[in-house]
């Protein structure tokens, strides 16, 4: 594996997956096939992200390990101005300890899943096995405010970072503007293309990573994975230490005009570095 000067190795790295629990998601997006095409891409980091719930990560964890593969436990919450945002912690632990003690007595009260009208809602248990179904409304927005939950993320040790800020059910969608004060530890744009734009039009000044993703909802649309993550050690902490952009770590994401170059060397890919400390000459 090449590395840089400065001992940083590629991981090519996707974070932003849905499983069966996520209602919107084909019933196709179980542990066994996902991490099974994750590694057919040779995809090395990957996070499930569903929507208001955790509960089939530590599945996805321990089918990960099958494969050599590094599982960041994750979370997509909608708060309660319809926002979503993401959630990416140290181990599971902690995400189960956030969804009990935060996202469950956030959700909306009294009402249940309909599978017919928002989809099924399929829990796995840690071999992988479907269990069940979650019947409670996971696909509404919680009750607590986008302030409360990056607030609560931190509580956890986990980091928070705005999701798919150029499609819709995002703070820029919603809100038309990033709100001063808001303490995300980066942001999510989900088109790499679109990243200057959103950059010039709403990112200046602010020190922030950007991160992209695929956001997949049904396993036949999961694709190679267009961002890499260069680290000293393949680990959680590394990883999300980069994301925030502590540490030595950098994010490159491929752009359509590196993707169609291809060089043979990752050292020397013309990808775009979208790392805080690079950007901040450029929109400071």
């Amino acid at each position: 594996m090449s590395k840089t000067s400065d001992g940083l190795a590629p991981f090519t790295a996707d974070l932003h997956i849905h499983s069966a629990l996520s209602g919107c998601a084909n019933d196709n997006m179980i542990p066994g096939k996902i991490v099974e095409r994750i590694d057919e891409l040779g995809i090395r980091v990957f996070s499930i992200t569903d929507h208001n719930a955790g509960f089939n990560c530590r599945s996805f964890s321990n089918a990960a390990k099958t494969r050599d593969i590094l599982f960041i436990p994750g979370i997509e919450l909608q708060t309660s101005e319809e926002i979503h945002l993401l959630g990416y912690f140290p181990d599971i632990e902690r995400l189960e300890a956030f969804c009990e003690d935060i996202v469950r007595p956030s959700l909306m009260k009294g009402i249940k899943n309909k599978p017919q009208i928002f989809g099924n809602q399929i829990k796995f248990n840690s071999q992988g096995k479907a269990i069940g179904e979650d019947d409670s409304m996971l696909s509404m927005p919680l009750s607590q405010t986008i302030d409360e939950l990056v607030s609560h993320i931190h509580d956890f040790n986990g980091i928070a970072v705005a999701s798919h800020l150029d499609r819709d059910f995002s703070i820029i969608s919603h809100l038309g503007f990033m709100p001063e004060g808001l303490e995300l530890d980066a942001v999510e744009v989900k088109e790499a293309n679109k990243i200057d734009d959103i950059r010039s039009k709403h990112l200046t000044g602010m020190d922030l990573n950007v991160i992209s993703s695929s956001d997949c909802h049904d396993i036949d649309l999961l694709k190679e994975a267009k961002m890499t993550l260069w680290l000293k050690d393949l680990d959680v902490k590394d990883c999300l230490d980069c994301i925030k952009g502590d540490g030595p770590g950098k994010i490159r994401i491929k752009t359509k005009a590196s993707d169609k170059k291809k060089p043979r060397d990752p050292v020397h890919a013309e990808n775009k570095d979208t790392s805080r400390k690079d950007w901040k000459s450029l929109y400071g």
